[in-house]
């Protein structure tokens, strides 16, 4: 866009985006990692560099003296949030802490991969003993967090392939979704639950949790039309401008088309942002971005009539 020295505002204001987040308070996974190359910029490494999620460090009870956590009840630990809401509180811009509060992606990712899937069948103490220490630290994060003046919590849960759950949907529910509704229950400002890939085994389930938004029905696995009917008044959904074809593979044409028919089918009576199916990759074709951005401009206004 022709500059890099962006504030957060400037640049949401730029694309049109209606809210800027902060990631200061993500709950750690406790695994190797390296850094590489990827356009991007991860805190305390060089411009370019991103961490990538190697294998878990939690094998059996033995690890788990690994799992060291911040401190979340030293009130200095909030002075990141706190800083972030003076700075940009006044810009009539939505404000969110984007986190991973629910502890799923935390515990299965904790683990190497062949170990965490033992323990489900062998284990499920020690993974209910993570599930308990994640939860824990989260939900004393998030009542601080409350009180710093932020508007919603983005609750970051990856839990799903293309082909449908990480886990099996009878263990989800027996092992998980208990212990993701001690956290669900810590919220008192509007929370939106997000996860890529096909979560239609375990949709209504993950409904039980009560958040007020869902991010970001991946296609075509997530048919966001049907979900609208079903759910629209329940739940505001965000996202799906399809990222493995339209913006990164299409032409600008295609993409004008595409957020058309979104917002022709899911718009009508609100409860929808429209947006990519996941975070904007580095290999998206820059023109289709702006494309998107345009068309939501020429469509997006109530009433709609596209």
């Amino acid at each position: 866009m022709g500059r890099k020295d962006f504030s957060d505002t400037e640049f949401a204001k730029t694309i049109g985006m209606d809210g800027i987040y902060f990631t200061d308070y993500i709950a750690p996974v406790f695994c190797k990692s390296h850094t590489g190359e990827d356009g991007a910029t991860t805190g305390g490494m060089d411009e370019g560099d991103i961490e990538f999620l190697g294998e878990g460090l939690i094998r059996t009870e033995r690890d788990l003296h690994l799992m060291q956590f911040p401190d979340p009840n030293d009130d200095g630990y909030y002075d990141a949030a706190k800083r972030y809401v003076d700075k940009y509180g006044k810009e009539d811009l939505a404000i969110y802490a984007a986190m991973r509060p629910l502890g799923l992606f935390n515990v299965i990712f904790s683990m190497p991969m062949m170990d965490f899937a033992v323990a489900l069948s062998e284990n499920v103490t020690l993974i209910n003993t993570m599930m308990d220490m994640f939860i824990e630290w989260n939900c004393t994060v998030i009542e601080k967090l409350q009180k710093t003046g932020i508007d919603f919590i983005l609750a970051n849960s990856d839990m799903a392939f293309n082909s449908g759950p990480l886990i099996n949907p009878i263990a989800f529910r027996e092992i998980f979704l208990p212990k993701m509704k001690i956290v669900a229950d810590t919220f008192k400002i509007p929370w939106v639950f997000h996860s890529d890939g096909d979560l239609n085994k375990v949709f209504d389930d993950l409904l039980s949790l009560g958040m007020n938004g869902m991010n970001p029905f991946e296609p075509p696995m997530m048919d966001i039309a049907a979900i609208k009917q079903k759910y629209g008044d329940k739940l505001c959904l965000w996202g799906n401008i399809d990222l493995n074809y339209t913006l990164t593979r299409g032409t600008p044409e295609e993409v004008d088309a595409e957020v058309k028919q979104r917002i022709r089918e899911v718009a009508p009576g609100g409860g929808y942002i429209c947006a990519s199916a996941n975070s904007l990759t580095p290999y998206c074709k820059r023109e289709n971005i702006q494309a998107m951005l345009d068309a939501i401009k020429k469509y997006g206004t109530y009433p709609i009539n596209c």
